[in-house]
């Protein structure tokens, strides 16, 4: 018994804290709890990773660590720190596509959990993270976590989408690569967006996602909520950021319809 290195996602649901109304509380408790049903099923036991869920509220703790089987390496951990991500911005998407705007953090250093509770330096880098730094609607990751991270993914990408891919001409056309990982001077934060805008299209279980629908439900989610908030309200200032950042996203593919991504 003792610690373990997991990645761990702090995920907060904005907008909720003086709301009262239960129809309203419902349906956010649905869309964030649903979310993570569905990362839950996903859960393979012969994968070399798991992944384990406290919720609570609008808020949720997503665990990511290796299983007590597998050898761990550095390239098993960046997997790891790639496959937390991923996963991380399913979640997000589905709380995007309800219309919620969603802040959290991220980090990779020491927990305990078991089936009833859960503590250590990265559950509580995590929230401090999120309820300290992050300030606007973005999933900041801690510096080093985030470095590490963007390494892999850029050298992955040139790689894989790179000229010196012996199949780089049966590749997709694209206007840009998209980053998973995205820096702003010495700050990471999650892209979101980061598989439509690969992809374009996605199915994840019954839904199906695609990049334009995306962006419209959120930008239409924004607008409804800028009217409500002045400019000197706090929330006016996140809600601009967010307004900002959709309007940025554009998905990469030049022809997207051959093209989707199935979660699994």
């Amino acid at each position: 018994m003792g610690y373990t290195k997991n990645v761990v996602s702090f995920l907060d649901i904005l907008g909720t804290r003086d709301n009262n109304d239960f129809d309203s509380k419902y349906k956010v408790h649905r869309a964030f709890h649903d979310s993570i049903l569905d990362c839950e099923k996903r859960d393979r036991l012969e994968a070399s990773y798991y992944r384990k869920v406290f919720s609570f509220s609008d808020c949720a703790y997503i665990f990511h660590g290796c299983r007590e089987n597998f050898n761990t390496s550095i390239e098993d951990e960046d997997r790891l720190i790639q496959t937390a991500f991923i996963n991380t911005t399913l979640t997000v998407i589905r709380l995007l596509n309800e219309g919620y705007l969603v802040r959290g953090g991220i980090s990779f250093e020491d927990t305990y959990h078991d089936e009833l509770s859960f503590f250590g330096p990265s559950v509580e880098e995590a929230y401090i993270l999120e309820s300290k730094k992050a300030i606007v609607p973005k999933i900041l990751i801690s510096a080093p976590l985030g470095q590490r991270a963007k390494n892999f993914s850029d050298r992955a990408h040139d790689q894989c989408f790179g000229k010196r891919n012996p199949n780089f001409a049966l590749l997709p056309k694209r206007s840009y690569i998209p980053e998973l990982v995205q820096q702003d001077n010495n700050a990471y934060h999650l892209n979101p967006f980061y598989i439509l805008e690969m992809d374009d299209r996605m199915v994840m279980g019954e839904h199906e996602f695609t990049h334009e629908a995306l962006t419209k439900a959120v930008s239409a989610a924004i607008e409804r909520q800028i009217p409500l908030h002045p400019w000197e309200s706090p929330v006016r200032a996140k809600l601009e950021w967010m307004k900002e950042y959709v309007a940025k996203s554009k998905s990469s593919l030049e022809d997207p319809s051959g093209s989707i991504a199935f979660t699994k």
